[in-house]
């Protein structure tokens, strides 16, 4: 499904009986892709000799692309009820865009 709300169908599990394992292979789970974008400018000026002056510019995460967590895997509580928020994402692995500015002075 793909989505923050429902990233995999949790119906399409089932409980087993108890003393009996399932059949689902490990590592079936492939969690929402990670991809971030950083950006830096800087300009040097002299200002005689030996002497310098740069100006920085960074940005992090210039895209402000949300990257999401990995989606809650416990399907069913020790009853064997399902859990409601199962396939739900429910956090960001990555901050949202940053921008930073920077001034030296070299001599």
């Amino acid at each position: 499904l793909g989505g923050p709300d429902r990233y995999f169908d949790p119906t399409a599990f089932e409980a087993q009986p108890a003393g009996f394992t399932g059949n689902l292979g490990r590592n079936s789970l492939i969690g929402p892709g990670l991809a971030n974008t950083d950006f830096s400018l800087v300009k040097s000026v002299r200002f005689g000799e030996g002497r310098y002056l740069q100006f920085r510019s960074e940005v992090f995460n210039i895209f402000n692309r949300a990257n999401f967590g990995i989606p809650l895997r416990v399907l069913f509580d020790t009853q064997g009820n399902r859990i409601a928020s199962a396939g739900q994402i429910k956090n960001t692995v990555t901050p949202s865009r940053q921008i930073q500015f920077g001034l030296k002075f070299t001599f």
